[in-house]
C-alpha cells in the first residue's frame, strides 16, 4: 500500500480522504530532520507551513512522487529541486480566501475604532478614554490595496460597502478589468502608497515582491495611515516597519505575517502599543482548516493515480519531463 506521511496531524476530514487508500504516517514532530527521515520511503508528503521541505529531503526520497500543501502558499518547498526530481508540489487555493479578507477587515476595522487600545483601558478601569475620541470612520477613507487578485476583490468590496474608497496597484491587471466595480486602478505604485489612509498588501511572496514595502516606501506614507498585512512577512522590510512605527512615519500597524514565526520575543514589533499581532492565522478559520485538508488529501492521491491536481506549481513541468 502506498505511504502518505503527514508533516503534522491533519483536520479529520483530510484523514477521511486517505484512510483505506493509503498508510497513513504522522510525524512525531515537523521538523525539516525529522520529517526528511520520514520521508525516505513515502510516496507522498502531505505538508503544512511548519516544514521547510529542501532539496536534500527530496533528492532523499526516491519514492516521493508529490508533495501536497494544505494551503496555496508553496514556498516552504523548494519546488525547482522537486520539479528536478520529477515531484510535484501541489496547493489548495480559494477556500481560505474569504477568511483571509475578512481578517484584513477585522484589522482595518480594529485599528480604526482603536479596540486594541480602548479594551486596554477599558480593563485598568480608564473608562474615560471614551472621551479621548481615538476612534475615527471608515467612510470617506481611502483603501491602497498592493495586489488584486481573489482576495484583493473581496477586500475592496467589502471595503466598498463601509464607503470607502478603493485604490488598487496591480501591474498586471488592466483598467477594463475594473470597469463598473469602482475600484481605481493606478499605474503608480507610490501614488496609492502616499494617499493612502489604510495600505493593505495582498500579493505572493516572490523574488520580486521581496521586500516591497521598504523604509523609503514607509516614509512615504501619511503620518496618520495605517500599514495591514495578511499576505506574507517577506514582503514587508522589517527594520524599515519598525523604524516607521517608532519614528511616527504611520499611526500604526496589523499584521498577520512576520518576517520571522514565530517571532522572537525581543522583536520591537511586539511591545508597541500601536501594532495589532495575529499569529498567522487570518485564513485559519475552523472551516478552512477542514477543507484545506480535505483538498490536501485529494491532491495527493490524485497524483499518485496520475491526475491533475486542484492547483500545482509545477504540474505541467513535471508532465513534460516525465512524459505523462
Amino acid at each position: 500500500m502506498r505511504k502518505i506521511l503527514l508533516s503534522e496531524a491533519i483536520e479529520e476530514a483530510g484523514l477521511q480522504v486517505l484512510r483505506g487508500k493509503a498508510e497513513i504516517i504522522i510525524s512525531p514532530d515537523p521538523s525539516s530532520e525529522t520529517v526528511g527521515r520520514l520521508l525516505h520511503d513515502a510516496d507522498a508528503l502531505i505538508v503544512r507551513t511548519a516544514t521547510l521541505v529542501t532539496k536534500k529531503m527530496i533528492e532523499e526520497a526516491p519514492r516521493l512522487k508529490v508533495i501536497s500543501r494544505t494551503g496555496g502558499g508553496l514556498n516552504n518547498v523548494d519546488i525547482e529541486a522537486a520539479t528536478a526530481c520529477n515531484v510535484v508540489v501541489a496547493g489548495v487555493k480559494g477556500p481560505q480566501d474569504r477568511y483571509v479578507a475578512e481578517h484584513t477587515i477585522a484589522m482595518i476595522t480594529s485599528l480604526s475604532k482603536q479596540l486594541f487600545y480602548l479594551d486596554a483601558q477599558t480593563r485598568i478601569g480608564n473608562f474615560k478614554s471614551r472621551f479621548e475620541y481615538r476612534p475615527s470612520g471608515l467612510n470617506g477613507k481611502r483603501l491602497g490595496l498592493v495586489g488584486y487578485g481573489r482576495i484583493g476583490k473581496i477586500v475592496a468590496s467589502v471595503a466598498q460597502a463601509l464607503g470607502m474608497e478603493v485604490w488598487v496597484y496591480d501591474p498586471y491587471l488592466t483598467a477594463e478589468a475594473l470597469e463598473g466595480t469602482g475600484v481605481r486602478l493606478e499605474k503608480d505604485v507610490d501614488t496609492v502608497i502616499c494617499s493612502a489612509d489604510y495600505l493593505s498588501l495582498h500579493v505572493p511572496a516572490t523574488a520580486e515582491t521581496k521586500e516591497f514595502m521598504n523604509r523609503e516606501r514607509f516614509k512615504m506614507m501619511k503620518p496618520t495611515a495605517y500599514f495591514i498585512n495578511t499576505a506574507r512577512g517577506e514582503i514587508v522590510q522589517e527594520a524599515g516597519l519598525i523604524e516607521a512605527l517608532q519614528s511616527g512615519w504611520i499611526a500604526g500597524a496589523a499584521l498577520d505575517v512576520l518576517a520571522s514565526e514565530p517571532p522572537k520575543t525581543d522583536n520591537p514589533l511586539m511591545k508597541m502599543d500601536n501594532v495589532i499581532l495575529t499569529p498567522h492565522t487570518a485564513g485559519l478559520t475552523k472551516e478552512a482548516v477542514a477543507i484545506l485538508a480535505e483538498g490536501a488529501a485529494l491532491n495527493a492521491l490524485a497524483v499518485l493515480e496520475g491526475k491533475s491536481p486542484s492547483f500545482s506549481g509545477n504540474w505541467d513541468q513535471v508532465n513534460s519531463r516525465s512524459g505523462r
